[in-house]
């Protein structure tokens, strides 16, 4: 893998799956943070495929998330 390549990619923080949040459809819940879009919807998210974007944010306030 390119390291281009590398530091597009970001770890869900919800199952721990490996994502390219530019081209997958994932839930940015900070720059540096993201869902996956299966653990998204599992945590109550509504993606709109005609609108190409997350209508409803899903539940990340139980999620801990690790400030750098």
């Amino acid at each position: 893998m390119h390291r281009s390549e590398e530091r597009e990619r970001a770890r869900c923080v919800g199952c721990g799956e490996v994502i390219a949040p530019q081209r997958e459809r994932g839930f940015a819940i900070d720059p540096d943070t993201v869902l996956c879009a299966e653990c998204a919807l599992r945590r109550g998210g509504s993606y709109d495929d005609t609108l190409d974007r997350w209508v409803t944010a899903p539940r990340v306030d139980d999620l801990r998330i690790e400030e750098a």
